[in-house]
């Protein structure tokens, strides 16, 4: 469905939509409106505006952004708040291990670590990926601990509401509505482009360097060599550890594989071809 094309439940296209749902939930304090310098963040943005809605913005800075997010933000979003959250981040790598797709522990920490009692808006699209395929426009605390017991996952304490504005827009409708309403994206999304403001670059998505679900560690080590130094030396420290108890996790127990150097480490977890989560520094 393109993005003007009316919907069959409300008779609004996806934008009117997003304006509609912005204006029913706005809260007496206004939202918070969780800004991470993406192209879906920007977009959603600009619809807050046009909804007229009250809101406060709000970067949960994240030691591994690369800094072009960090400069777009400055300059082209002034007013959005920059939260620290993870002032020790490298340590808790070291103590916590590094960050894995099934103990990704590092969002809970940073990007999810702000907007508590709030309603937050966000600008996740079940396009993105399995993850987000399933999220909805509207999520209470009742509704997330509800997913939860279905799902046999643990309990998770959440006090926030979750509003997903665009979440029915696809890529193409992304690209469409910033192109059509001139909304500042950051440039690290045409890098390589043939098409600036269509979303063709290099860069598909911006976040995290080497984010466990990373697909691009090529072209992220490329372009970010100070992060991704960052993490070798966590690696480092994460196996000079492991060896001064003698190859044995905080519990005393054996680990599974033993690495002798950090570029042993590095390698493996970049590989993204785990299939046993190592216990190199079990919290």
């Amino acid at each position: 469905m393109a993005l003007e094309q009316l919907t069959l439940e409300t008779g609004l296209n996806k934008v009117e939509v997003a304006i509609s749902l912005l204006q029913a939930w706005e809260p007496t304090e206004g939202y918070y409106f969780a800004d991470s310098g993406g192209a879906c963040s920007s977009a959603t943005m600009d619809i807050l505006g046009i909804a007229g809605v009250k809101y406060d913005a709000h970067y949960c800075v994240s030691p591994m952004d690369p800094p072009q997010i960090y400069k777009f933000l400055k300059e082209e979003h002034p007013n959005t708040q920059w939260d620290i959250h993870a002032r020790n981040f490298w340590q808790m790598v070291v103590e916590k291990g590094l960050p894995m797709r099934h103990r990704r522990w590092c969002c809970e920490y940073i990007k999810e670590a702000g907007g508590d009692g709030r309603v937050v808006v966000l600008g996740n699209r079940r396009d993105e990926g399995a993850n987000r395929s399933h999220q909805c426009f509207v999520e209470t605390p009742e509704h997330r601990a509800e997913y939860r017991r279905k799902k046999g996952l643990r309990p998770r304490k959440s006090n926030k509401t979750f509003i997903r504005p665009i979440i029915d827009f696809t890529t193409s409708d992304l690209w469409q509505y910033i192109r059509e309403n001139k909304v500042k994206y950051n440039p690290l999304y045409d890098e390589g482009a043939a098409r600036p403001g269509w979303g063709e670059g290099k860069f598909k998505r911006l976040g995290c360097v080497l984010c466990p679900f990373s697909r691009n560690v090529a072209l992220e080590e490329e372009y970010f060599p100070k992060i991704v130094a960052t993490w070798q030396r966590a690696c480092g420290r994460i196996v000079e550890e492991t060896k001064a108890r003698g190859y044995l996790n905080k519990k005393g127990q054996p680990v599974k594989y033993r690495f002798e150097t950090d570029k042993e480490l590095y390698d493996w977890w970049v590989s993204r071809k785990w299939r046993v989560m190592i216990e190199l520094s079990e919290a």
